[in-house]
């Protein structure tokens, strides 16, 4: 009797926990979805500055105050449609596309860093007023003497100042800002200068040893000597040498057929001669025939002085590494700024 006493107890036990576990799903499934990352969703939001401005909302045709209500029946507003994910979506809700994500004053929510991490957890119906400074907004504005990080100039990353901003034009006056005995690899182009020798050949055989206001001076010395290509189509057939203010490259080419390749063009040529100091080739331009001699060694200069200043260049090309120091040439960058916003309906796709 004892044992089946126990057993009525255990099936008891086993039944309530069951039915807990049951009515807690049931529970758990009649609550209101939580905005997490990788949802889509919809919204109504206000936008205003700390005198209470609106700088932007849903409402449409109608100047509103930051207090007005979203009321569908009394004001015509337009969903804002949001992902909350800083990727770009695999899949939509039924319905949608890429071209249906929002943007408030062109930026999509999970850039404005502070609006995204407060929609986080909030329910559909929830309405929250969430207030952001500068950085957790459009980010920090633009200003001059900000130094930041960028290969957009040399090609190579290398730190910067920016000494004038050109909003009407949306451009910057930048200074590079060397260091002594900073190694590189000199570029064949300096900004839109183009470097005339063949620096380049030599990895991060390029030192700054001085600068001024307005001017770098750069030295370079070469790291490889023999074993050189100058000309693509006489691999290897080059050798350096230096010394204090020089450097050369002696060309020693086979006899022999060769070809340009020039864009969409072959042009074939032909080593006739080398002597100590030129070499005689013959060339073909379509119907034309030449023949030229040009020098097997030419002399440059081992120290050259280049410009720290750059000025009309394109806010673009520099907004990433500005951001990710959390700056930005958005109108409102600088700006605390208050939303509101009501969650209407989120989107949860499985994957």
């Amino acid at each position: 009797m004892k044992e089946l006493f126990k057993g009525l107890i255990a099936l008891a036990i086993i039944i309530g926990v069951a039915g807990g576990i049951y009515a807690y799903d049931i529970w758990k499934e009649s609550q209101p979805l939580s905005l997490q990352k990788g949802d889509f969703a919809e919204i109504y939001y206000i936008g205003y500055f700390e005198n209470g401005t609106v700088f932007d909302s849903s409402f449409v045709g109608e100047n509103v105050s930051y207090t007005t209500p979203f009321d569908e029946k009394n004001h015509t507003l337009v969903k804002l449609k949001i992902y909350m994910g800083k990727d770009i979506p695999k899949k939509y809700p039924e319905g949608w596309s890429y071209s249906d994500i929002g943007t408030i004053k062109r930026v999509k929510v999970p850039e404005i860093t502070g609006l995204y991490k407060a929609l986080l957890g909030m329910k559909e119906g929830e309405e929250k007023i969430i207030k952001l400074n500068a950085s957790e907004a459009f980010g920090k504005k633009v200003v001059e003497g900000i130094k930041f990080n960028t290969s957009a100039i040399f090609g190579f990353k290398a730190e910067f100042e920016i000494v004038k901003i050109d909003s009407e034009n949306e451009s910057l006056t930048l200074k590079y800002v060397p260091k002594i005995g900073q190694n590189f690899t000199m570029p064949q182009y300096w900004y839109s200068e183009p470097i005339t020798q063949p620096y380049w050949l030599w990895k991060n055989a390029t030192e700054v040893i001085s600068f001024n206001e307005t001017n770098v001076t750069l030295k370079v010395t070469p790291n490889k000597l023999h074993n050189i290509t100058v000309f693509p189509w006489w691999e290897n057939a080059s050798s350096v040498g230096y010394n204090d203010t020089k450097i050369w490259i002696t060309t020693t080419p086979p006899l022999g057929n060769f070809t340009i390749y020039w864009g969409n063009y072959e042009i074939p040529g032909k080593v006739l001669n080398v002597t100590e100091d030129k070499i005689t080739v013959w060339l073909k331009y379509g119907e034309n025939e030449t023949t030229q001699e040009i020098n097997r060694t030419e002399y440059f200069d081992r120290i050259i002085t280049l410009p720290r200043i750059f000025e009309n260049f394109p806010q673009l090309y520099v907004g990433d590494n500005l951001k990710q120091l959390g700056y930005s040439f958005h109108e409102l960058a600088g700006k605390n700024v208050t939303f509101r916003v009501k969650l209407l309906k989120i989107y949860r796709i499985e994957d």
